[in-house]
């Protein structure tokens, strides 16, 4: 599997007081964003794509899980295709030199077990990805509502038919 190609933003504390240096060392969420188009194989077979410029961060995960899992760590790749599942409610897939928006109609709870069925082919690890997807369960509908609200501009995949 080819690694998505990531440039992280600079978390600003230059010429901020203390107080403030503290506060976003505790809780400032770095950013990153894809600098070409990543495709990645699901455990279905499907070939999808998160387009280039997608910024993202891993918010849409709760809070919580970030106390015992790094975003960009093992759970980079699931990390990466829920946040953008999270902000946009579909994903970009390919089939046969085409490309169009997959399963436009996946609700909070498909995706999250999408999401966790990408964790557990990923990284082979079962308890974690199952109790990574229980906090989703109980705590992530905030987020998806939240990023449901949120107008976006939308992101095409580079020198693809659509």
């Amino acid at each position: 599997m080819k690694m998505p190609k990531l440039q992280p933003f600079a978390i600003k504390t230059q010429k901020f007081s203390f107080y403030s240096k503290l506060w976003r060392l505790l809780f400032k969420k770095r950013q990153w964003q894809l600098i070409e188009d990543w495709h990645y194989t699901l455990p279905n077979k499907r070939i999808v794509i998160i387009p280039k410029g997608f910024i993202f961060d891993g918010s849409s995960y709760p809070a919580i899980v970030w106390l015992f899992f790094s975003p960009t760590g093992l759970l980079l790749i699931p990390v990466i295709l829920h946040d953008f599942c999270f902000e946009y409610g579909y994903l970009w897939a390919k089939q046969d030199d085409k490309v169009f928006k997959f399963k436009e109609s996946y609700g909070f709870f498909k995706w999250s077990k999408l999401i966790r069925n990408v964790g557990i082919e990923r990284n082979e690890l079962l308890l974690i990805d199952y109790f990574i997807w229980i906090i989703c369960m109980a705590f992530g509908w905030i987020n998806w509502l939240t990023f449901q609200r949120k107008d976006k501009q939308v992101l095409f995949p580079e020198n693809n038919n659509h």
